[in-house]
């Protein structure tokens, strides 16, 4: 009886059917182009550098500004603390930096290790986490321009001959282009301070999207871990990706909130206008004894033939189409299990939603069902 129905209202069917297609369909594209967009600049901002500086409790930030780190320093195991611990970061690099003079130029000696990261899954290695082999030293651009030095050759740094490892690009910023990295124990050698640090570079990017104060939330989770320690967040660049994933969160829940509604209106409406339609075959329905719910199951089947089958349509055609809708090199597509609950989801939506008209139509006095179906 389905099927035949079916038949007898072959283009209402088949504007449902549409409707739920379009419906899934845009949801999958919309996922896809959302979920890439924020991954794309999940890896602009990896790109852009740490955001986050962690310095010892009695540092002075206006001397740190000035180049001056003396007088403020912590243990180097604070960085495995911090590695092994659920902290709002994941990626630590420890460094002992001191402002000296090397030929007469100043540079900022800086002593990195190894980046170290939150257990887990391995993570890529920040672009700027630099790993200095023994002996070596990356020098910035501008501390390279003037020292004079080229990749191979030789520099002295405190009485001790280092190979130019690399000169690394420009970052535009200082003391970023000034700095002359070595080996973390070897600057802590040169310069008396084994088993310290003085600052910690980490990259802050687990904060929950609904969290407002990011900076509280940031401190808060580091000072359970290192109580006392200052935690000074790049503002710009940490909210910068926290607000972006908070704009696309929204507008995904408006666009959602849209296509429900829209969807939601359509299949209510075309089942009204199909239930109206059959007035006289329910009154001979009626007349035939025919239980109600046993009518109304009638058209709900309809309704959940061309809703699971639109889902369907539509999760397959969404899912082909949405890399093409995508503009960034790295194209996300939905899990295997998100597409899943779509299409179950829409069927159950779309019958939610065509039980009140079929309801409605059922409620009507069966004496006008019947004068109608003998006019």
């Amino acid at each position: 009886m389905i099927l035949r129905e079916v038949q007898r209202s072959k283009l209402n069917t088949a504007l449902c059917f549409c409707v739920i297609l379009l419906a899934t369909g845009l949801l999958i594209v919309m996922m896809t182009v959302s979920a890439s967009s924020v991954d794309a600049t999940r890896v602009y901002m990896k790109n852009m550098g740490f955001n986050l500086l962690i310095t010892p409790e009695n540092a002075d930030p206006a001397q740190y500004q000035a180049l001056d780190f003396t007088n403020a320093d912590m243990p180097e195991e604070n960085v495995d603390k911090l590695a092994n611990s659920t902290v709002l970061a994941q990626h630590f690099v420890g460094k002992y930096q001191q402002t000296i003079q090397i030929n007469g130029k100043t540079v900022v000696l800086t002593g990195v290790r190894a980046e170290k990261t939150t257990i887990g899954r391995p993570k890529k290695p920040m672009p700027t986490a630099y790993e200095v082999p023994p002996n070596q030293a990356y020098i910035g651009s501008a501390a390279a321009k003037s020292l004079n030095a080229a990749a191979g050759g030789m520099l002295n740094i405190l009485g001790r001959d280092f190979e130019v490892g690399k000169i690394l690009k420009a970052r535009g910023a200082i003391p970023e282009d000034i700095r002359v990295f070595i080996q973390l124990s070897e600057a802590q050698t040169l310069l008396d301070a084994e088993g310290k640090i003085n600052a910690i570079d980490a990259l802050a990017c687990q904060c929950p999207i609904d969290t407002e104060e990011i900076a509280a939330a940031l401190r808060a989770s580091i000072d359970e871990v290192l109580p006392g320690v200052q935690v000074e967040p790049y503002t710009d660049i940490l909210t910068a990706r926290h607000k972006q994933r908070d704009m696309m969160k929204r507008f995904e829940m408006f666009a959602v909130a849209i296509m429900l509604a829209a969807s939601a209106t359509a299949i209510w409406g075309l089942t009204y206008l199909n239930v109206r339609n059959r007035r006289p075959e329910l009154g001979v329905f009626v007349a035939l004894g025919i239980p109600g719910p046993r009518i109304a199951l009638l058209f709900v089947g309809k309704v959940l033939l061309f809703s699971v089958t639109g889902s369907v349509a539509g999760c397959a055609s969404g899912y082909m189409l949405a890399p093409a809708f995508v503009v960034t090199k790295i194209i996300l597509l939905p899990s295997l299990s998100d597409i899943i609950s779509i299409a179950v989801a829409a069927p159950v939506v779309a019958v939610i939603f065509s039980i009140p008209p079929i309801v409605a139509g059922l409620l009507q006095d069966p004496a006008d069902l019947l004068r109608e179906a003998t006019q």
